[in-house]
């Protein structure tokens, strides 16, 4: 059987056009993939809880910065001393925490720097204080 010219480039041209449809259809089944995402929805408590976290954060910083303290600020550090029985003061621990002071009670000056673990405590204590005075009076 003889084959001709006609015959080869006819076939050729079959296959090429095979070959395009085929690459359209595998780049149809990559978009399709691609335009899947995952998709997450946050509860309304999720939310009011996320920004109650980012409020309280930023009011720490501020307590520790040594900025002009706002009349939140002065309430939970307040709040803190009377439940620590003692006047306290934060400051920044150099970027590694937040540390108390105990403050005289007629001076007003540092009497003394807290243990390590005790201001940990406090530390926690605070936050947890602030996350709370905020969703009460802010939210």
């Amino acid at each position: 059987m003889i084959i001709g010219d006609f015959h080869v480039q006819h076939i050729l041209k079959a296959y090429s056009q095979q070959l395009s449809v085929r690459s359209r259809i595998s780049k149809d089944r990559v978009n399709k993939q691609d335009g899947q995402k995952d998709e997450v929805t946050l509860s309304k408590e999720s939310k009011k809880m996320l920004v109650v976290d980012k409020i309280a954060k930023e009011l720490i910083a501020q307590l520790t910065n040594g900025s002009q303290r706002n009349e939140t600020s002065q309430a939970i550090l307040k709040r803190l001393s009377q439940e620590y029985g003692r006047p306290l003061d934060v400051a920044s621990d150099g970027g590694q925490g937040i540390a108390f002071k105990v403050l005289g009670e007629t001076d007003g000056g540092v009497k003394e720097y807290l243990a390590p673990a005790e201001n940990n405590q406090l530390e926690k204590r605070l936050y947890e204080m602030t996350k709370s005075f905020v969703n009460e009076q802010l939210i």
